[in-house]
């Protein structure tokens, strides 16, 4: 297989840039924005904040890291990680002990919750966070949560009673069961994320019903049960860790609130790399291997090969449970989309091999499209996790590998290229 022009893969970065492997002499390097702290997952496992404009390379359940690019999002949810304050309301048998183990940052800051009676109704604890409006809103509630004693962890987002989604754990199973009561709740999807020693961020994405605020609310269990039902246990415990409450349609990274208000993470901008020289190319391989979370942020992103205008560009812009390539010359457009093909929220790997009426499309190792009536665009000059011009429409995922060919590969080579 020949050698690409342009190959990221994620490694290598400081504040500002993230530096592509190929080529080696700083051409094909993506220049790189984001105001305000992130967080990711180091290689041992620990969440860190990594400062402004500094690119995150993530490890979260992976031998190898990826280039974690997201939206903006706000965590709702104040003192995200001190149960013990006054702002978390505690029923009157709940305990909250700060500081008893350590969180998943390696420090000792994660509280202690105890159960003290088998009563259903005083047993729990929660917390109310402001909506950005009073009407039916996508939402995502996560929070960390290790075993202590007893096999269940019950907890609940609530709007105005009874409408709700309960949601109860199971330790020994790792289990996530999600139900809804009232009026307009409805769950979209549900998630366990180990994070290794004992942690688990459990998650559930759902659309509210119109009420301002969403109350979180917590319950360590002995037996199955909604936070808000007797149990056998006079001493179940847990340990929590990191609440957030996101309005989105997707998980994203850990916020941390540390005080009486919330904190905004802003969005993740990769773009510019390479210049006319380095693509001064009349056919190639336009590859990308990457996990695209959906559904996007105002609904569709981009990945673009371009000339920095809106007339000559490939793109692989990620739809709502969709992917489109497009190809485009300034008068001829080739458009085609991908639906039962694409894995959305898992890797996928896509190549469009491009040369001269002889466009090929391979997605996870199988060919997908082939057509003799395209037409390579002119003057490439850069390659953007974003629109052609780098504007706006910002990739969200994590990117492991993605390169620039200067030639065209065979069938074999690009089948070899995608295979997961």
């Amino acid at each position: 297989m020949s050698k690409p022009i342009l190959a990221l893969i994620p490694s290598g970065y400081k504040a500002t840039k993230v530096y592509s492997v190929l080529p080696n002499d700083g051409d094909g390097d993506f220049t790189f924005a984001r105001t305000g702290e992130a967080t990711r997952v180091r290689k041992d496992g620990l969440i860190e904040a990594v400062a402004t404009t500094v690119p995150r390379l993530d490890w979260l359940n992976s031998n190898c890291p990826s280039l974690l690019l997201e939206a903006t999002r706000t965590n709702r949810q104040v003192y995200s990680e001190q149960f013990d304050n006054a702002a978390w309301t505690k029923q009157s048998d709940i305990t909250v002990t700060a500081n008893q183990v350590t969180a998943p940052t390696g420090e000792l800051t994660a509280d202690k919750i105890k159960r003290g009676s088998t009563s259903a109704a005083n047993n729990y604890l929660s917390d109310a966070a402001s909506k950005s409006s009073s009407t039916q809103l996508d939402v995502c509630t996560s929070v960390f949560v290790k075993q202590g004693e007893g096999d269940f962890f019950a907890f609940r987002m609530q709007g105005t009673y009874p409408n709700r989604v309960d949601a109860i754990f199971q330790f020994s199973n790792t289990t996530l069961t999600t139900s809804v009561a009232g009026a307009d709740f409805t769950v979209t999807s549900s998630k366990v994320q180990n994070y290794g020693s004992g942690w688990y961020r459990l998650s559930v994405v759902y659309n509210t019903d119109a009420a301002s605020t969403i109350t979180s609310l917590f319950s360590p269990r002995s037996t199955s049960g909604q936070i808000d039902v007797s149990d056998t246990s006079t001493s179940a415990f847990v340990y929590l860790w990191g609440c957030q409450v996101e309005e989105g349609k997707t998980l994203s990274s850990y916020i941390e609130t540390p005080a009486n208000s919330t904190v905004t993470r802003n969005a993740d901008v990769c773009k510019d790399a390479g210049d006319a020289n380095l693509f001064d190319i009349t056919e190639g391989v336009f590859f990308v291997d990457a996990n695209s979370f959906n559904p996007p942020y105002l609904d569709y992103n981009i990945i673009s090969l371009s000339d920095g205008t809106t007339n000559n560009y490939i793109t692989f812009t990620y739809e709502l449970n969709q992917l489109r390539v497009t190809v485009y010359n300034g008068s001829t457009q080739l458009g085609v989309v991908f639906t039962s093909e694409f894995n959305f929220n898992q890797r996928n790997k896509v190549a469009l091999s491009f040369k001269e009426n002889d466009f090929k499309i391979y997605i996870n190792g199988s060919l997908t499209t082939t057509t003799t009536n395209a037409v390579v665009p002119t003057g490439f000059n850069r390659f953007n996790f974003a629109s052609q011009t780098g504007a706006d429409r910002y990739f969200e995922g994590k990117v492991y590998d993605a390169r620039i060919y200067d030639t065209a590969l065979t069938d074999s080579e690009l089948k070899t290229l995608t295979t997961l």
